[in-house]
């Protein structure tokens, strides 16, 4: 979650280059300057974001199609050349799991938008053979371990990436207090506004928990509820589970949070065995009342005794910290508690359908360069092994000493986090 913002952009055409700033491109009074310098630009100026990244940051002219608006977007992959506040940011597929796709499974377009291939796609096809990616699965559409090189998003890839995306994974001082479920729904509806699964528009299909039962949020989930069902398409919900309490994990319908213009979301026993095998440990974390993020994907839904309800076919659950920090343990759960009280600025990388990409358990980003941060926190000798690798990794990347560590297994004291941060 960022605060993002414009900065002014340098156009040059032919012999001539001018700055325009913020307030030119967005204040009413210049809209039909602004439109004008866009129309000249288009297709032939060479135009560049002044923000403080690195990097060219060449932006192209974009006008929609039967339309003559005309707007300003990034070159792609060139995301992270941007400041991070600015509005062209775009994370580094090499600092998470991101970057271990297929070329293909995530695209960005010319035009700004994301193009992603999932695992299940949001059509559901009953009059003819079902197609590549848009096959009805027998049984829950199960969430399993991937090798790198993913040629399609699973599920969880799929939180992985809004979260992402949408800036979740990031903590600065500035955010304090800043984060509830109504903010969430925002940011993450922001990101689907500019993502396609295949031809669809993933904001389309995607339902996300909202904390009043009369606002905008909960009847925008009802709407696109209704629509689905009508136009059979598949549904995509992410919410928070609801606050446990013993027996809730055998429910036959999916207990989440924030639930307002939802569909009563039918989980069979088959899913049901699914998440308790495979998310075990956020599970665990569930059951100690820490806060869990649920993304299910359903099949088209139906009216039953005039409700809607859907049938879950597949999800995949995030544990995360009351600062809606993504962890994968305990010990990582209280390092990122540590850095915020600390009020350090730092990142949680997350794995998408990486098994073997090698990135940290956090990024701390207060000392100029990005510091990798890895909680220790197994004793088996395979996680050994895998240890040893990411040590030999850290020192030849960074150098001994320049990366920071815990053993939080071995019950060893935290260290002192990195100083003299900016």
């Amino acid at each position: 979650m960022k605060d993002q913002r414009i900065y002014p952009v340098q156009i040059s055409l032919g012999e001539q280059t001018q700055t325009y700033s913020p307030a030119f491109q967005t204040d009413a009074q210049f809209s039909h300057a602004w439109k004008k310098v866009l129309m000249m630009a288009h297709g032939k100026a060479v135009v560049r974001c002044q923000c403080l990244g690195e990097g060219e940051k060449r932006l192209s002219v974009h006008s929609r199609t039967n339309s003559d608006h005309f707007h300003l977007a990034r070159f792609p992959d060139t995301g992270p050349e941007h400041a991070e506040d600015c509005v062209f940011f775009g994370v580094d597929p090499n600092a998470s799991g991101l970057g271990a796709y297929k070329r293909g499974v995530v695209e960005e377009l010319d035009d700004g938008n994301v193009k992603i291939k999932l695992k299940v796609g949001l059509q559901q096809r009953l009059t003819k053979a079902p197609e590549d990616g848009d096959a009805t699965p027998k049984g829950p559409a199960m969430t399993k371990s991937t090798r790198p090189g993913q040629s399609s998003m699973t599920l969880l890839g799929l939180l992985h990436y809004l979260w992402t995306n949408a800036g979740l994974n990031t903590w600065s001082p500035a955010m304090e207090g800043k984060r509830n479920l109504g903010i969430v729904h925002h940011h993450l509806m922001r990101v689907a506004m500019t993502t396609y699964a295949g031809r669809v528009k993933l904001a389309q299909n995607l339902l996300i928990g909202t904390p009043a039962a009369d606002g905008a949020q909960s009847k925008l989930n009802e709407a696109k509820a209704r629509s689905a069902c009508d136009e059979r398409r598949r549904l995509v919900v992410v919410a928070p589970l609801a606050r446990y309490r013993e027996g809730l994990e055998s429910s036959t319908t999916l207990p989440i949070a924030g639930f307002h213009g939802i569909p009563h979301l039918v989980v069979s026993d088959e899913v049901r065995e699914h998440w308790q095998s495979r998310y075990a440990r956020e599970l665990g974390a569930w059951f100690t009342a820490q806060p869990t993020i649920v993304i299910a994907q359903t099949d088209a839904p139906t009216i039953v005794a005039g409700a809607l309800q859907a049938e879950v076919n597949d999800l995949a659950l995030m544990w995360v910290t009351k600062e809606w920090i993504p962890v994968d343990s305990g010990f990582e759960a209280l390092i990122a508690e540590k850095l915020v009280a600390e009020q350090r600025r730092f990142e949680k990388p997350l794995r998408f359908d990486s098994q073997d990409a090698v990135f940290p358990d956090f990024w701390l980003k207060d000392r100029g360069a990005p510091i990798p941060m890895e909680v220790w926190g197994m004793t088996t000798p395979d996680y050994q092994t895998r240890k040893q690798e990411k040590i030999a990794h850290y020192d030849a990347q960074y150098g001994p000493g320049n990366w920071w560590s815990w053993n939080g297994a071995a019950g060893d004291q935290v260290p002192d986090f990195p100083t003299d941060h900016q």
